[in-house]
């Protein structure tokens, strides 16, 4: 083969290779250079839709006036207001700055439409999912601009509107998409604040769950407690749920109690729980009865409870009273139509008598008997001074007249009087076909056609000779109980039913006021305890009233009631009135606080 053949075929070949290697090197920049165009737009068309399911969180700041959205300070004009209690937002504002379509209505009148919300203002008109309402009810037109209320747009727009009435704040949180929304789920989150803990070591919880949509979330916790009062290893586990009905994957960690002791189940419920807290003692009746100085009042105490249940129309007590009293009625209605209770006073002396209602409290028309007793003795302790009657000589009048009572409803009533004169105090039950128009004068005349009817041998009715019973109790020890209405520590009250002349006796002391006062009280808790059943009523301590339980009813003698807590002075002040259709006695039980040096190890 001839030599310059084999250099021209040479040439050929390494001028096709190095071709192909520049083919090859041109379409491999060409792909990426399309590859990239390619995630460009995609990252563009996801970054779009992301931005239409972004949330926004509008804060308004009442306060201060201010505005921020998603963190950053903005300005509405004009701002949102607060009117008569309800947050009012600019309407076109309020599209702009969440981002919303506020759409120009022409229906014969011009309106705006902003989600499922209508606004006619010329009308005073709206819609709002299709129902008329008028323009009042979502907003108000204030200065030729329309305000639309928070509470409308969460309905209107699906968003989350969550009012802080200490900052006075409000957080309107809006996402594009209420399907974007409603399937996001939210995320628990807590920690302790130690690995480790003694018994009875109180544990802190830091919880920083949250939803991204900003929803306010409810919290359920398993495995939880305040102090944990035995060893071993403690699983703690949250889940937190939308207001949407969404929850979250459950949260747990673990924590470890030491077999070292802090304080007590006892001692930690008596430092820590909150008054109104029921906690155990099963060594209640223990502890030493403490001694009381103990004197009673002059103010006569009239009681109206014989027969509990009446049968017929008639006279249920009466007697004449003179300057202070209290009168104390509980009844329920046995008749087969309905009934009223009425409380009657006449005159009779020989110049007029000025009578005044100090304080009255009542339960009507309820077949609970707990209800009875604790709801008209917060009523008569919470009472304002009442209506003052001037009773010309022979003059009768109605001091009280119930609402109707059906068949099987009852009456709880207490009312302290004070007269100028002696006067006849009469209280009856009358059905309801007997009164006449429930006139006073009607009323008067139908007074003497009507029975004394018989007590029936079982509950109390009578006049006895005080209604207030001082204790003065100096506290000693570390722990005593004051006992109320045993008739062995505290003597049972005895009086006269002013209708048959018998001697009788106050079982139970409903109606009478105790007053006890403690001393050496720095760092005591007081406890109820209820010994003979069922107890609900109230009690007033420093002048603070509260009821006794919040709900429901006390029963076990084991689980005392927390009602004080003092750490500042000496002296406690407490006042307790038997409930009616409670069970007596009860047991006050004072505990003194051990110093914090003697209750760790």
């Amino acid at each position: 083969m001839p030599k310059n053949q084999t250099i021209t075929d040479f040439l050929a070949i390494s001028f096709g290779a190095l071709g192909y290697f520049f083919t090859r090197l041109l379409l491999s920049l060409a792909l990426e250079v399309i590859v990239r165009w390619f995630v460009l737009l995609l990252w563009i068309a996801v970054g779009a839709s992301a931005q239409q399911l972004a949330t926004r969180q509008l804060v308004l700041d009442f306060e201060g006036g201010l505005a921020y959205l998603n963190g950053s300070p903005i300005t509405l004009n004009p701002p949102a207001r607060v009117v008569e209690g309800r947050a009012l937002i600019p309407v076109r504002e309020v599209a702009r700055v969440l981002g919303v379509s506020l759409e120009n209505l022409n229906h014969g009148t011009q309106g705006v439409r902003l989600g499922k919300l209508e606004l006619y203002p010329a009308l005073g008109q709206a819609r709002l999912d299709g129902r008329p309402l008028g323009l009042n009810e979502v907003g108000q037109l204030q200065d030729g601009v329309m305000y639309v209320s928070a509470r409308a747009l969460e309905a209107a727009l699906g968003a989350t509107v969550v009012f802080d009435p200490l900052q006075r704040m409000l957080t309107l949180t809006y996402t594009h998409g209420a399907i974007a929304r409603d399937t996001t789920r939210p995320v628990a989150r807590f920690a302790t604040d130690k690995q480790e803990y003694k018994i009875g070591e109180p544990v802190r919880i830091i919880e920083y769950s949250y939803d991204p949509d900003g929803q306010p979330l409810s919290l359920s916790f398993t495995g939880r407690e305040e102090a944990y009062f035995t060893p071993g290893e403690k699983l703690i586990t949250l889940v937190v749920t939308n207001r949407a009905g969404r929850s979250s994957e459950p949260f747990s960690r673990r924590i470890v109690v030491r077999p070292e002791v802090m304080y007590s189940a006892r001692d930690y419920a008596l430092r820590f729980y909150s008054l109104g807290r029921l906690f155990l003692d099963s060594e209640i009746l223990s502890y030493p009865v403490l001694a009381t100085d103990k004197q009673d009042g002059d103010i006569p105490l009239l009681v109206s409870n014989s027969p509990e249940q009446v049968a017929r129309s008639g006279v249920l007590y009466a007697d004449a009273i003179s300057g202070s009293a209290r009168l104390l009625a509980y009844h329920q209605n046995a008749l087969p139509t309905p009934a009223r209770l009425v409380v009657l006073v006449s005159n009779v002396d020989i110049v007029p008598v000025q009578l005044k209602v100090e304080r009255l409290g009542e339960t009507a028309a309820t077949r609970v008997v707990a209800v009875l007793g604790q709801v008209s003795l917060m009523d008569f302790l919470l009472a304002q001074a009442g209506e003052q009657v001037r009773l010309e000589p022979g003059q009768t009048a109605a001091l009280y007249r119930s609402d109707p009572l059906a068949t099987g409803q009852g009456l709880n009533l207490m009312v302290d009087l004070q007269a100028s004169g002696q006067v006849n105090l009469t209280v009856a039950m009358i059905e309801e076909s007997l009164l006449p128009a429930l006139s006073k004068e009607g009323l008067a005349s139908l007074l003497p056609l009507l029975p004394n009817l018989e007590p029936d041998g079982i509950h109390v009715r009578g006049t006895f000779p005080s209604a207030l019973r001082t204790l003065r109790v100096r506290l000693e020890g570390m722990v005593g109980r004051i006992v109320i209405g045993d008739g062995v520590f505290d003597p049972t009250p005895a009086g006269m039913d002013a209708l048959t002349g018998q001697l009788v006796r106050l079982r139970g002391h409903y109606g009478l006021t105790y007053r006890v006062v403690l001393d050496g009280a720095l760092n005591t808790v007081g406890a109820f305890s209820p010994r003979g059943g069922a107890y609900a009523g109230a009690i007033r301590v420093n002048g603070l009233l509260q009821p006794v339980p919040s709900n429901g009813v006390l029963l076990r003698p084991d689980n005392p009631l927390i009602f004080f807590r003092e750490t500042q002075n000496d002296q406690v002040t407490i006042e307790l009135i038997p409930a009616s259709g409670s069970y007596l006695p009860v047991n006050l039980v004072v505990y003194r606080l051990q110093p914090l040096e003697a209750t760790r190890p």
